[in-house]
């Protein structure tokens, strides 16, 4: 559990740390000299019911609220520290706003320095206060007065804590593991050290994780939680990693540490935003802002959905263009900043929730909220994982990916996945690695029906069309699992072996014993290893219907009367005689160079050794080195 600190600048907050926990959390030495907090700092306390908690002190100057939100982003409780000598603050009413927007649900208020005020004044300092937090989610927390000077109210703090940390829902272990870094060194004798709040998962000694974005994967040397030594370490706790082989510098504040394979870094996320009510102006389409999530920052442009702007106060729906990447999943809460502070607050403008970290292209798409966005926001994961399937349309989504999107982990989204399946709202891919919903499969076998047809109008003698070439007919092309898929779903299509085709407008098959089969078969076996084009067999018999001959060629190749090398129609019988004298002379020789294969075969020329050659490699007869071939193993 992470306690964390909020309130204005110099209202106490770090020597109310120091006096709950005899850690003093300013660790730089500017700190010290100027008696401000300028970097996070980190505690912990044991509380009387045993639970330890992790503290997080914030900064409180205006300057350093990006460091407040990084700090922010992985807390449990709020500890909003009120100064009773000064009452709230403009930096009070920014870091309780961001509270409410990282979606923090609990916490209580400390009216700090007492020592110094009358009782009367602190007992209009917490009228004021609760007066300010009214409406909030600390409507109706604790407000406990204390001083970090005289030790006044310290226990009383220390029990209502205790308190709000019994009914704190912990963070999820079975997410997909991430640590947000807040801060990487070096110790002298150990390397690289990352520390941070896990936000989801587990990590243990010993295993890989990677950095992200962009940065090498590395070994778990050691993990410490709360200053003693750890193997293993889950969501929900301060945990510091030491890290093999990794500089500090490749781990950043904003990088975060996952197991490899499981998150990708975005550049662009569907989000609800909710605009505040300080602002002076609405936010209009394509306003620049300052995004956080997590310990990550980066400049983003606002492409709001089904609007032109939002007005103060105001939600609705964008999509956020990052210009850094940023390692996101479904759910995750951020802050927007302006760049001019509002009048007696700051520059938070807004935040939110993330709904899509991997948004498709949208052409021409903001006149309207996507139909899946709204679905995306529900608290049930089933529904989560069907707006995520669905909104990837015909990419399709894996397991892994809409545990991402729907922000579920991946035990979850397996369970959810195999429930929508059994009940037919998505369809998978033969080996269960991508799934579509029901709709896409539907929509995508109209298309196909319809690039089936023109194919046979382009194309009239072919008996059918593999799958990747109807993909390729598709408007911005298709996955070929997903075109089968689709077409099976549809009466008027049919399938012979790998193609597919209209039934009303196949044609009629070949009968592989008429006269001009015949004909043309004997004319194959009769050339043996010299063979003919379809041109030159065609001169050769001068059939009288030449689209007839060509369909029985076609059909003598699918039905191995002929097998067909580059251009050339060769005896197959021929074909099994010469391979067997090239494998004898493998095996006796190692090796065949071009002259000793033409040789082999009776003298033909380059015309055939080359294409019969090439048939040997790419049947896995002979591998090719240099000027030479070789037995392929297994021959």
């Amino acid at each position: 559990m992470i306690v964390g600190t909020a309130g204005h600048i110099d209202h106490g907050k770090s020597a109310l740390v120091r006096a709950l926990t005899g850690i003093d959390p300013d660790r730089l030495k500017e700190e010290k000299e100027r008696g401000i907090t300028i970097e996070l700092g980190f505690a912990h306390l044991l509380l009387p019911s045993g639970t330890l908690a992790g503290i997080i002190d914030v900064p409180g100057h205006e300057k350093f609220v990006r460091t407040m939100v990084a700090g922010a982003a992985g807390i449990d409780i709020v500890m909003l520290v009120v100064a009773a000598d000064e009452g709230v603050m403009p930096q009070t009413r920014e870091h309780l706003d961001i509270c409410r927007l990282l979606s923090v649900r609990e916490g209580l208020v400390a009216l700090t320095k007492c020592d110094k005020v009358d009782a009367d004044w602190a007992a209009l300092q917490e009228e004021e206060v609760r007066g300010f937090v009214r409406g909030t989610f600390l409507g109706d927390a604790p407000v406990v007065r204390v001083s970090a000077v005289t030790g006044e109210g310290l226990e009383d703090l220390v029990a209502a804590l205790d308190g709000i940390a019994s009914r704190v829902q912990g963070k999820d272990p079975g997410l997909f593991f991430r640590l947000p870094a807040d801060r990487s060194f070096s110790m002298k004798g150990f390397g690289t050290v990352v520390t941070g709040t896990i936000t989801g998962g587990t990590v243990r000694t010993g295993e890989e994780v990677q950095v992200l974005p962009g940065g090498p994967v590395a070994r778990v040397r050691g993990l410490q939680v709360h200053g003693g030594q750890a193997e293993i370490s889950s969501a929900g706790t301060r945990t510091a990693v030491n890290l093999q082989g990794v500089e500090k510098e490749s781990v950043p504040r904003g990088s975060v540490l996952c197991h490899p394979r499981t998150l990708s870094p975005t550049r662009a996320a569907d989000a609800h935003i909710e605009y505040l009510p300080l602002a002076p102006k609405p936010l209009k389409n394509r306003a620049r802002a300052s995004f956080h999530a997590g310990t990550s920052s980066s400049l983003a442009k606002v492409l709001l959905y089904g609007a032109a702007e939002i007005p103060p106060g105001g939600s609705g729906y964008a999509r956020i263009d990052l210009d850094e990447e940023i390692v996101l999943m479904g759910g995750d809460r951020f802050i927007l900043r302006g760049f001019s502070p509002l009048e007696n607050f700051g520059y938070t403008i807004g935040g939110g929730r993330i709904v899509n970290p991997y948004p498709p292209r949208r052409k021409g798409a903001w006149r309207a909220v996507p139909e899946a966005l709204p679905r995306l926001t529900s608290p049930e994961p089933a529904d989560r994982v069907l707006a995520a399937i669905e909104e990837a349309g015909r990419k399709g989504l894996g397991a892994r990916d809409a545990a991402v999107v729907a922000g579920v982990g991946l035990a979850a989204s397996v369970t959810q996945i195999e429930r929508l399946f059994s009940a037919g709202k998505i369809q998978g891919d033969a080996g269960g690695g991508r799934y579509w919903h029901a709709s896409t499969v539907e929509e995508t076998g109209k298309e196909c029906v319809r690039a089936l047809s023109g194919l046979h109008d382009r194309f009239p003698d072919r008996e059918g069309f593999p799958r990747e070439e109807v993909a390729a007919q598709l408007h911005g092309g298709a996955d070929p699992e997903l075109v089968s898929l689709s077409v099976s779903t549809h009466a008027e299509t049919g399938k012979s072996g790998d193609l597919y085709f209209l039934l009303a407008r196949k044609p009629v098959s070949v009968e592989l014993s008429s006269p001009l089969a015949k004909t043309i078969a004997g004319k194959i076996r009769e050339t043996g290893l010299s063979a003919l084009s379809k041109a030159e067999l065609a001169d050769a018999l001068r059939p009288g219907d030449r689209k007839e001959f060509d369909r029985t060629l076609e059909a003598l190749v699918k039905g191995g009367g002929a097998l067909r090398v580059k251009e050339l129609f060769f005896d197959p019988g021929a074909i099994v005689a010469l391979k067997e004298k090239l494998v004898s002379f493998l095996e006796k020789k190692g090796e065949i160079t071009v002259p000793e294969f033409k040789d082999l075969a009776g003298g033909l020329s380059r015309k055939y050794v080359i294409p019969l050659l090439e048939h040997f490699d790419l049947s896995k007869v002979t591998l090719r080195i240099g000027d030479k071939r070789v037995l392929r193993k297994g021959m």
